[in-house]
């Protein structure tokens, strides 16, 4: 319990007192709190009972604050106004709070676009700022990201992590290309086709060079027939029939459930990491970061890719 209430019983009773003070009038008090006069006379009666205090100079036409009453309602309204002001505040960050989100633009294209109508009906509340990165190791407190993604371990300093969805990279191409050139049975036959690829700078992810070699195939006559920036440009020449390319495929789930791509060769190659949500662990994650990070789990992204995969 706080010490106040060892000298105020209720806190109704400061509500009250401030709208008399305010109002110097106990009947403009009372149709103000919706009460009746008698009412506020006698609350205003029992704080002074409580503390012992001369609050008002009761005149015949009006009231007046005593030397007493006048600083009760200058503290009373200062504690009032700064409560407003901080409930207020936080009402705010709690409702409208813009959270801050960092992904491939992969992923933004390919994953997120098609389902962030589910997840706005469900927490229309929630405002995002959707950021493309270019970069596994951004520095989520420097950068002021709330949440993203990173494949790996789910063990990097610094970071709270979850899993997301297991990577598994499969080729894909057009379903028109595939009847064009064939089915492609063993892997090597994929050097016989314009293989889509990508490079990025700042992040790594496997290539047609080391899928081959997990593959077992030789490597000296790849010839690549794009090289792209990102994941996306290769998956969308490869929607248009320009050649293979290689899929995630959470990525690519789209397409195939469509008909849009197609799988020339279904084996999936596991690589053994995961694609893990993180969020900073040094400061308390924002409400809305929370949501959507829940949401997102909440995709179950693995079994998703595996129906129709």
């Amino acid at each position: 319990m706080h010490r106040l209430r060892s000298l105020i019983p209720s806190a109704n009773y400061l509500f009250v007192f401030e709208a008399a003070a305010r109002r110097q009038s106990f009947t403009a008090a009372a149709e103000e709190l919706n009460v009746s006069q008698p009412a506020v006379s006698k609350t205003i009666r029992f704080l002074e009972d409580a503390t012992g205090l001369k609050l008002f100079r009761r005149l015949h036409a009006r009231l007046e604050l005593t030397a007493e009453g006048k600083r009760l309602y200058t503290e009373t309204r200062e504690a009032f106004d700064h409560l407003h002001m901080v409930i207020s505040s936080l009402q705010k960050k709690h409702s409208s709070d813009v959270v801050r989100v960092s992904f491939s633009a992969s992923f933004i294209q390919l994953w997120l676009l098609p389902r962030l109508k589910d997840f706005k009906a469900k927490y229309p509340d929630v405002s995002l700022r959707i950021e493309e990165s270019s970069r596994d190791d951004q520095d989520l407190m420097e950068e002021d990201i709330d949440l993203s993604a990173r494949l790996g371990k789910g063990k990097w300093p610094g970071t709270n992590a979850w899993h997301f969805v297991t990577e598994e990279i499969t080729p894909v191409c057009s379903p028109d290309y595939l009847k064009e050139h064939g089915p492609i049975r063993e892997p090597a036959d994929f050097l016989q086709h314009p293989l889509l690829s990508f490079e990025e700078r700042h992040r790594t992810r496997l290539g047609w060079r080391e899928w081959l070699e997990r593959h077992s195939v030789s490597v000296a006559r790849l010839k690549q027939g794009f090289v792209f920036t990102d994941a996306l440009g290769s998956i969308e020449a490869a929607v248009l029939g320009q050649g293979v390319a290689l899929g995630w495929k959470h990525l690519v789930h789209d397409h195939i459930a469509a008909g849009r791509l197609a799988y020339p060769y279904p084996k999936p190659y596991l690589s053994g990491d995961v694609i893990h949500i993180i969020m900073p662990a040094q400061r308390i994650p924002k409400r809305g970061a929370e949501l959507f990070r829940d949401w997102l789990i909440e995709q179950d992204a693995d079994n998703a890719a595996l129906i129709q995969g």
